[in-house]
């Protein structure tokens, strides 16, 4: 090894600055000496002074020495030892130096060239923007370029052991007529790189030089891609980059019943019940099936990681311990009329009131006096008042069946055809039900049901008797109501 050069860098503060300077033992400021290097690994020996301090810096060392340092002593194990090195100058306190360490394989350069700011790149490797000082250069052959937008120069520099120092001059030229159009494009707005600087996402326009170029796509938790593509001079080129693939992980469920439909957080079906890929991340499932509660569920997955569940559907209640419900339906009886529904079922005690509207009329019937004297000419419908007591029988899961006892009240409606007279109307018969309820689900919250019963007179009006009994209808007797009622 072999010091090239030493001295003070005048206008460099750096010892002397807030965070970069150092004090030695007696609390004074130390001198600074950066030590330009290609390599690492070196100690350093400041005889009876010492050393202060010493930082490793890209490219170079920074040794901290008290002031009045004398010599120095560097060793390192492969390139050996540079023994009691006398400072060429005085070294003082808060001063800044520069030593150019050779270690004798290569020389030191400094690179120039016509245009300002332009990038040098050694051996296709950026050094950094002209001039660039100080740079080593071990013997042998170096090509050095110099970019400046579409002007660039390249040389090949041959390194020998014969020369102290290089001075490199690089000449450029424009270079517009050997540039191609490039357009690159990539899918999921992915981001886009080239030579390794992000450039654009989704769509990059740019010039590159005839030659083959390759660019690389990512995105966060994808993996990356590449793509090559060659351009040619004075042509178009369109390059249509291979998107980042998603990282994947797997979850597989198991349902009960069986062929649950499994939908997605997007609303799309998928198949869950082999591992199936799935991107990683927090996704939202909806398991449902005609028939059953659907139900929600949130996996998280991890890449390449197999997450399994199980997931068991309970069948809709058709038929819950505690509902409401009401509805209507058509009564079939000798005189007919719609009812009307409203009940609560609770631990399947089924309460229902109904009324029912008669539409009907009886066949006329002729009204006289005690002395025999015609009155009127007279039809009657008959409304309906009662209230029924039940209890629910499941026999599937959509239907079932309620055997009821109740009570209700006949109420005869006159309407007179000819005279003026009314005889009857309000006239009422009170009856006790035996029948049933059968119902039947087509669709949550919806019943149909058939309810026959058979009624039978416990008291009546002697008006009630004889229009009932002049007109042809009984006290009581068969009737059905068949209708709809929805359910809550």
């Amino acid at each position: 090894m072999k010091v090239v050069h030493f001295g003070e860098l005048t206008n460099d503060l750096t010892a002397n600055r807030y965070g970069t300077s150092k004090t030695d033992e007696n609390g004074e400021t130390a001198a600074l000496i950066k030590i330009v290097t290609p390599e690492t690994g070196f100690s350093f020996d400041g005889g009876s002074l010492g050393i202060v301090a010493v930082d490793q810096k890209p490219g170079e060392i920074w040794l901290y020495v008290p002031r009045r340092a004398q010599r120095l002593t560097i060793s390192h194990s492969a390139f050996g030892v540079l023994r009691n090195y006398a400072y060429p100058v005085p070294i003082e306190g808060a001063k800044t130096y520069e030593m150019l360490l050779d270690i004798g394989t290569g020389v030191y350069a400094t690179i120039t060239a016509p245009v300002a700011k332009s990038e040098v790149y050694i051996d296709n490797e950026f050094v950094g923007h002209v001039p660039v000082y100080n740079k080593y250069l071990n013997y042998g052959k170096h090509v050095i370029r110099a970019v400046n937008g579409k002007i660039e120069g390249t040389l090949e520099q041959y390194v020998t052991s014969d020369k102290k120092s290089l001075s490199i001059d690089i000449e450029m030229k424009d270079m517009s007529h050997l540039y191609g159009d490039v357009r690159v494009l990539v899918d999921n707005n992915a981001d886009i790189f080239f030579q390794g600087k992000r450039v654009a996402s989704g769509l990059w326009d740019t010039q590159l030089k005839e030659g083959s170029y390759v660019v690389e796509t990512r995105k966060a938790d994808y993996e990356d891609s590449k793509t090559s593509f060659t351009v040619e001079r004075g042509k178009k080129h369109t390059v249509n980059a291979i998107a980042p693939t998603p990282y994947t992980g797997y979850l597989s469920v198991y349902t009960r019943p069986q062929a649950v439909s499994s939908i997605d957080e997007r609303g799309k079906y998928i198949d869950l019940s082999e591992h199936t890929p799935v991107l990683i991340g927090s996704h939202q499932f909806t398991f449902q099936k005609r028939g059953y509660v659907s139900q929600s569920r949130e996996y998280t997955i991890a890449r390449n990681q197999v997450v399994k569940d199980t997931v068991e559907l309970l069948p809709i209640e058709y038929f819950k311990k505690f509902a409401f419900y009401f509805g209507g339906g058509y009564t079939v009886r000798a005189l007919s009329g719609v009812t009307g529904i409203l009940g609560v079922t609770f631990r399947k005690h089924d309460l229902q009131f109904n009324y029912t509207f008669g539409l009907s009329n009886s066949s006329a019937v002729n009204i006289y006096d005690t002395n025999g004297n015609y009155l009127s000419r007279q039809n009657y419908k008959m409304n309906t008042i009662g209230v029924k007591y039940g209890y629910q029988i499941e026999l599937t899961r959509k239907m079932a069946i309620v055997p009821q006892v109740g009570y209700v009240q006949h109420s005869l409606a006159a309407q007179i055809e000819d005279g003026s007279q009314t005889f009857g109307d309000g006239a009422a018969c009170k009856c006790v039900t035996i029948g049933g309820k059968f119902l039947m689900v087509p669709m949550k919250h919806v019943l149909l049901f058939a309810a026959p019963e058979f009624g039978f007179a416990t008291g009546k009006d002697t008006s009630f008797d004889l229009v009932s009994s002049e007109a042809g209808f009984g006290n009581g007797g068969f009737a059905a109501t068949i209708g709809l009622m929805a359910t809550f």
